[in-house]
Parts: structure tokens; C-alpha cells; sequence
């Protein structure tokens, strides 16, 4: 029987370049907004020159780069501007509502999600991911020593199980992925969201974090990453094995003598696992 399973299905994600987009659109709308709202702010305590005043203050609080490349730093640690239109921008928070008003805007919302789920736009996407969720399990039935406990998300997009006895976690966000094995408890803690009520009040709880070794990253550039979840599947349970083999590889010392000799020539590349073994 084979030891291989899943539990969960996530939705489709948009394609990288379309993230993108909305992403970047998202935060030049935050921008304008959250500049007229501090501009205004100035204005109501009688600082001259206000709108210049408010462009200066947000780069100096949302805009940090590094200083070898000055590529924009996205560390979480810095303040930043929304990146969706959530809450209009957080204009429209539900801190700002009264608790009759978070149970309008709650009922709303859910009723909303229900009725968008059972129009012809949600029925064809709900049997696309069921399409798509039995073509992976049909995959999994057929591979051994490979257990996905979990996948999906969107922003990040996060997959855990395990392969060949190994135990993973994969990420990926903004369009760079890493691959973490061997977890273990890291003795650090997340809030995450533990439930709603009625009136759209969230409520929290901390789950403890495990951590393993980083044994690869990239970008959704790499090869074979793929857009399905049989096709990102494969991508992360190859690139598993792959470590997996080179870790446990000798590079047969006395085979390559032996192939040097026929070739004429050093053997750069060990022939089993692919590892490099000398430089140019």
C-alpha cells in the first residue's frame, strides 16, 4: 500500500505576473490615499506645506532599501503601506465600526461569499480545484514514501509532509521559495486566527513553530516549478531527493579514476548525483 496521502486543497493561485500587478497597483493606490490622509493631518494642526510635508514623512517611514543594491527591503520590521484594498486601504477597519456595524459588514461579506460560490464563476472554480485536488491524489496514490499532510494558501503558498521519512515545509511568497528539512520545534510562537463571531470580531491563538534546514530556495523562474499542484508537487519531492541523493553520495573516488582515464580528462561533475567537484 503505499504510504502516500493528502488532506486539504487551497485555492488556484493567480499567476506570478498577475500577483504581481495587483500588488504593485494595490501600493501605488495606498500611497495616494495614505498621503491625502496625512496631508490632511498636517493641515488640521496648521503645517505649512502639507503635501510635500506628507510624500517626505512616508518615504522616510515605508521606503528602506538595502545599501549594497538598494533594492526596497520588504523585512517586516520596517512600516509599510497595505498591499491589497482589505478594509478599503484600512480606511474602512473594522476598528473604526461599532459592534452593530462589524455585524452588518460581517453578514454581508458571508453572504456575499456564499451567493458568489453557488454562481456558474464559483461552480466552475470549485471543479477546477476538484479537478485538479483528485489529478494530485491520483499522483500521490502512485508514489511511495511521499505524504503531504497539507497544502495551498495564497501569499504564502505553504505545502508540509514528508518524503522518504524526511519531514518538509515548503514556502513560497512574492515569487521566491525555499524548501526547509528535518523540522523541529524552534521554541518560537505565531498568532494565528483561532476563529470570527458574529460581528466579524477575530479572535487569536499562538501555535508553536517548527524550523528545519534550508536545503534550497530560488524563484518561480526556476525550472520546473510548474503552475499546477501535481506539477509543483513533483518540483518539490525532486528537488528533496535530489539533496537527499548528493547528501548520501561518496562520488565513487575509484570509479573516477578509472572513467578519467578513458575520457582523457578530469571529471568536473560526480556522474551519479550531479555534484560539482572541481571548478574550471
Amino acid at each position: 500500500m503505499s504510504s502516500s496521502t493528502i488532506v486539504g486543497q487551497g485555492p488556484q493561485l493567480p499567476r506570478a505576473d498577475e500577483y504581481r500587478e495587483r500588488v504593485e497597483r494595490a501600493r501605488g493606490e495606498a500611497r495616494l490615499r495614505y498621503r491625502d490622509h496625512l496631508a490632511a493631518a498636517f493641515e488640521r494642526h496648521g503645517v505649512a506645506g502639507s503635501s510635500e510635508l506628507a510624500d517626505v514623512a512616508l518615504d522616510a517611514l515605508t521606503v528602506w532599501r538595502y545599501i549594497d543594491s538598494s533594492e526596497p527591503c520588504r523585512c517586516s520590521c520596517h512600516p509599510r503601506l497595505p498591499e491589497s484594498d482589505l478594509h478599503d486601504y484600512g480606511f474602512d477597519c473594522v476598528c473604526a465600526r461599532t459592534p452593530e456595524d462589524r455585524r452588518r459588514a460581517f453578514n454581508e461579506w458571508r453572504n456575499g461569499i456564499e451567493a458568489f460560490w453557488r454562481s456558474p464563476e464559483g461552480q466552475q472554480i470549485t471543479a477546477a480545484e476538484q479537478a485538479a485536488d483528485a489529478e494530485l491524489q491520483s499522483w500521490l496514490a502512485e508514489q511511495t514514501g511521499v505524504i503531504v499532510h497539507d497544502h495551498g494558501g495564497l501569499a504564502p503558498e505553504q505545502w508540509r509532509g514528508t518524503v522518504d521519512g524526511h519531514s518538509f515545509y515548503f514556502r513560497e511568497r512574492r515569487d521566491e521559495w525555499c524548501i526547509e528539512l528535518g523540522l523541529r520545534p524552534s521554541g518560537r510562537f505565531v498568532r494565528t486566527v483561532a476563529g470570527t463571531a458574529n460581528d466579524g470580531t477575530v479572535s487569536y491563538q499562538k501555535r508553536a513553530l517548527d524550523e528545519g534546514d534550508v536545503i534550497a530556495s530560488g524563484t518561480t523562474d526556476s525550472e520546473g516549478y510548474g503552475t499546477t499542484p501535481v506539477v509543483r508537487a513533483q518540483f518539490i519531492v525532486d528537488t528533496i531527493r535530489t539533496h537527499l541523493t548528493r547528501q548520501a553520495c561518496t562520488h565513487r573516488g575509484d570509479d573516477l579514476s578509472s572513467i578519467e582515464g578513458i575520457l582523457g580528462t578530469e571529471v568536473r561533475w560526480c556522474p551519479a548525483c550531479g555534484t560539482r567537484l572541481r571548478a574550471r
